[in-house]
């Protein structure tokens, strides 16, 4: 962090403990006395995330600033399928990304956060990591490039859109949509935000984008995205219908999952070369909608976005 930087810390546990009312500027007094806070507390009773997230999220926000939280743990948390909702609920009001620390860090949980956020999963399992990942994470943070990013559709049916809600795009980490829509491939996506202080908007007309034949791996990508997330939501609660859903998916469109396997079988004829294959049925390429958005530059070198 650099002085023009804000920052706050949040400790949780059965309870939570907050270092200040409000983001305070990051120099040498505010993180020495940060540290010295950290140093004092005692962590007792279960770990929950939910209500330390809900906290983290009510604290006073600059809209001058890219807000981020990071949640540091060994994923060994009581974490509900509410957690998992925040995240992906408020990712247009901060960036999350988990940090997983500790020799025997819970992947799972870890991960599912990050998918949750948009991000990637950042795990540190012992000390001569540390430093690695922690530049690496600043490097990931420090150039917002779009935020307060908002996606609108006109003239035409979209549905099942991932994410719900869109993160800052930052240098290093593009967003990416997936959807699906339905009927003729016309109509408007409009895209607008913030780069820097200035307002962004840009909007695309659906039909200068040509759905072609090269298009079929776009349903792939958005059931393995569809999977990934009802896979997290059934890691923490386990559930029938996410289950049964899962299964689904994973057979239509031939990806394994935690409920779906696949053997491949190859007759073969060793004197005649006669070989037996088998084709299913690909969902047409126009039915399907991917968008990418990629930050090429890098815009700002800073955390706050004036």
């Amino acid at each position: 962090l650099r002085p023009q930087d804000r920052f706050n810390v949040l400790l949780f546990a059965a309870a939570s403990a907050q270092f200040s009312p409000r983001s305070i500027e990051a120099n040498k007094e505010n993180l020495a006395m940060a540290f010295d806070f950290i140093d004092r507390q005692e962590g007792q009773g279960s770990t929950l995330l939910l209500p330390a997230l809900k906290r983290a999220l009510d604290m006073p926000h600059d809209d001058n600033y890219s807000r981020t939280v990071v949640i540091a743990t060994d994923g060994y948390v009581t974490v509900e399928k509410e957690s998992f909702d925040l995240i992906r609920e408020n990712l247009g009001e901060a960036n999350f990304f988990p940090f997983g620390i500790g020799p025997s860090v819970n992947r799972y949980i870890i991960e599912g956060m990050a998918r949750a956020g948009g991000g990637a999963p950042l795990i540190i399992t012992n000390q001569l990591e540390a430093n690695a990942q922690a530049l690496k994470f600043r490097k990931y943070i420090e150039s917002p490039v779009l935020t307060n990013i908002k996606i609108d559709y006109d003239g035409f049916d979209v549905y099942d859109v991932e994410p719900k809600s869109y993160p800052d795009i930052f240098s290093e980490r593009p967003l990416i949509v997936f959807g699906k829509y339905r009927g003729d491939a016309k109509g408007k996506v409009m895209i607008s935000g913030l780069s820097g202080d200035k307002k962004f908007s840009r909007t695309m007309n659906v039909k200068e984008f040509a759905s072609t034949d090269n298009n079929e791996a776009l349903s792939y990508l958005w059931a393995r995205n569809k999977i990934m997330t009802l896979s997290d939501y059934n890691s923490v609660a386990r559930n029938e219908e996410l289950k049964n859903e899962i299964t689904r998916l994973g057979l239509k469109y031939n990806l394994l999952t935690e409920f779906t396997s696949f053997v491949g079988v190859d007759e073969r004829n060793r004197m005649k070369e006669v070989v037996k294959t088998s084709s299913g049925a690909v969902p047409e390429p126009h039915e399907w909608m991917l968008m990418a958005l990629v930050a090429a530059t890098v815009l700002y070198f800073a955390v706050r976005r004036a």
